[in-house]
């Protein structure tokens, strides 16, 4: 049965995925699908993801299936106090909208060099292990839209989808003619980055670090490499880099990770099957 044959490749490239990681010195990780909450003591993060989950309640504490790999390790990481400096996993995570399989790896460190290292394995696993021909790359940093976007306005989700959409005419609605958010995204996509320089100047070694992930990704051979700066993170617990790469003729992406902090700096990435 076609079945039988889609769920062994399933399975046989999960475990693929695992020993190939562990053989780059990976510590492998697997934690339960239901995590339990306290409502006293959710972070930030855990409040964003709550809304999207499919949660429920036994007495005082909450319940809820697994919706984001990253989020969990971190607060496992914490909890039993996890020294590992590289993790790689697989499994399922559960959003209201869908369920799907990941594939991925984190690394706990500041050190740039080495989160591009650890980039570089799951690009080289995606192409040489699972044939996946990467045609661009979206690199963007969290920073930028921060500066210029208040706190009040980056929740504010119609802000957020005239962002996305790129409609300069729904924001001026919202925002006003004259928010800076206008005058950026009236610039040529290729002159951003120096309209940024130009007028916010603190942001300057933000987009040195854009332009040095920019530079390794196109060095991984990805034919197309792209510094979005008017991107808005997929996850809220991205505190810099974020990255998203898409295969050939792919209007979703492949695989997705950034810069986040743990109790200390980290990245990850990961791979939808």
């Amino acid at each position: 049965m076609m079945m039988n044959e889609s769920l062994l490749a399933n399975k046989q490239r999960e475990m693929e995925f695992l020993h190939h990681f562990h053989q780059l010195g990976y510590d492998l990780i697997d934690l339960g699908i239901v995590e339990t909450f306290e409502w006293t003591k959710l972070s930030r993060d855990d409040l964003h993801l709550m809304v999207n989950r499919h949660k429920w309640q036994s007495g005082d504490d909450i319940y809820a299936l697994r919706s984001d790999w990253t989020n969990a390790i971190v607060r496992y990481r914490k909890q039993y106090h996890l020294r590992a400096d590289k993790i790689a996993y697989s499994g399922p995570v559960y959003s209201l909208q869908s369920e799907k399989h990941q594939l991925g790896v984190e690394t706990f460190t500041d050190s740039i060099p080495k989160q591009i290292e650890v980039l570089g394995d799951m690009i080289a696993f995606m192409e040489n292990k699972l044939d996946l021909s990467l045609s661009v790359a979206v690199v963007s940093h969290n920073k930028l839209l921060k500066k210029i976007l208040s706190p009040k306005e980056l929740e504010d989700e119609s802000v957020r989808k005239f962002i996305t959409e790129r409609n300069p005419d729904a924001l001026k609605y919202r925002l006003g003619d004259d928010h800076p958010i206008i005058a950026l995204m009236e610039q040529a996509p290729a002159k951003q980055a120096g309209y940024i320089k130009e007028n916010y100047p603190e942001l300057t070694a933000h987009l040195n670090e854009l332009a040095e992930w920019e530079e390794a990704l196109k060095r991984k051979q990805v034919d197309y490499v792209y510094a979005d700066m008017l991107a808005l993170p997929n996850q809220s617990y991205y505190k810099g880099i974020f990255i998203q790469l898409y295969g050939q003729n792919k209007t979703e992406p492949v695989a997705s990770g950034g810069q986040y902090t743990s109790s200390s700096k980290a990245f990850g990435m990961a791979i939808n099957i």
